[in-house]
């Protein structure tokens, strides 16, 4: 009787928390696109044994998507276009960022030992329900943890044939030992480390840094978690600059600066953020992520 009764609690407790998903103003689904339906698509996402932070609902993703964009027009202004240009989120008619919450139907741990590569199970975790919109690139408020980084990305240009590269995530805690939101970072009205991480990774789903920039770093075997990866800048200061042993806590203060790797450059066989189809203004003949790719 006592091991019926147990079982019964831990069900009731499971079903509760999937019942507790269900909240004012949440969306379940993406909502119909307001554009031409390229656009980066936001998701806060919880593992099925996931604690709702309720994200979604209190502003705090909206507020890091403001930081994040606001601090991509500064770099951009006076450079292509006058006034800058924007990341181009996924919007509602009322041009709020369009978020959806998802919940997983694996564990936390299934996805936290991955590591930097856990983003390569949550691709085909949120496809598996119904966001793989081919048109559009994801990014991912994950509310859980990750045993070694704070954010990571998939590569298009990496990508093998047949292999979907569209998703990029912010792991919220993160890191068990806290230091995702230690030294100035979390959820707060500025742009800083959470931020910059989210901003790194976004870029790296829409194709930055390319293979053709001169500068594109790729990171020797050396026993290190970034073994073998490219798509950074060496360049301090840089918002894609980063070193073999993935810490740094060097501030992002430039947007490809000499505008010779990635943004608003002179190399026409390579891809340009600039003239992405998933920013605004939008040039006449926009790139993919995979424009230029080897």
């Amino acid at each position: 009787m006592r091991i019926f009764i147990s079982y019964t609690i831990i069900s009731f407790f499971l079903a509760s928390a999937v019942f507790s998903d269900e909240k004012p103003g949440r969306n379940f689904a993406d909502l119909p696109d307001v554009d031409d339906g390229y656009n980066i698509h936001v998701m806060y996402v919880l593992p099925k044994d996931g604690v709702d932070k309720g994200y979604d609902l209190d502003s705090k993703i909206s507020m890091l998507m403001y930081q994040i964009d606001k601090w991509f027009n500064s770099k951009t202004k006076d450079r292509l276009f006058t006034d800058g240009q924007n990341l181009k989120f996924d919007r509602k008619d009322d041009n709020k960022i369009d978020i959806t919450f998802l919940r997983l139907d694996i564990n936390d741990d299934e996805i936290s030992k991955h590591g930097i590569q856990a983003v390569n199970v949550l691709q085909p975790a949120i496809s598996r329900f119904g966001f793989n919109d081919p048109k559009k690139v994801y990014f991912i408020i994950y509310g859980g943890s990750n045993r070694d980084v704070c954010a990571s990305s998939q590569l298009p240009s990496y990508a093998t044939e047949g292999v979907t590269a569209n998703t990029a995530a912010l792991y919220y805690p993160g890191k068990r030992s806290g230091s995702c939101i230690e030294n100035n970072g979390g959820f707060k009205p500025e742009f800083n480390e959470t931020a910059k991480a989210a901003l790194h990774e976004i870029l790296h789903v829409l194709g930055a840094v390319p293979q053709c920039a001169e500068d594109h770093l790729v990171f020797k075997d050396e026993g290190t978690i970034n073994d073998g990866i490219g798509g950074h800048l060496s360049i301090p200061g840089d918002i894609m600059y980063s070193v073999q042993s993935n810490k740094t806590y060097d501030k992002a203060k430039h947007l490809d600066f000499k505008s010779s790797n990635y943004y608003n450059h002179n190399n026409e066989n390579c891809l340009d953020i600039a003239k992405s189809r998933y920013v605004l203004p939008t040039v006449s003949n926009p790139q993919l992520p995979t424009f230029s790719s080897k």
